[in-house]
C-alpha cells in the first residue's frame, strides 16, 4: 500500500475554500449544527476575511493505493 498524505492550506484568500464555504451553507442547518442565519453569518464572515486577506483554512487529505497480490 502506498499512502499519499496532503495538507491543503490557504492563508490570505479563500481561492480553494470559497466554493466549499458556500456549499456548506445548506447542509449545516439541516444537520442541526447551526441555524440558517448563523450559517449565513459564518459564511459571510469567512468571505469577508478572504476579501481582507486574513483568511485561513486547512484540511488533511489521505489517499491510499493498494494492489491485490
Amino acid at each position: 500500500m502506498h499512502p499519499f498524505p496532503y495538507v491543503l492550506s490557504e492563508v490570505g484568500r479563500a481561492d480553494f475554500w470559497s466554493s466549499a464555504i458556500e456549499a456548506y451553507r445548506t447542509p449545516i442547518p439541516k444537520a442541526g449544527t447551526m441555524t440558517a442565519a448563523n450559517a449565513d453569518a459564518w459564511a459571510e464572515a469567512l468571505r469577508n476575511d478572504s476579501e481582507m486577506g486574513v483568511f485561513f483554512g486547512s484540511s488533511n487529505y489521505y489517499a491510499h493505493v493498494a494492489r491485490r497480490p
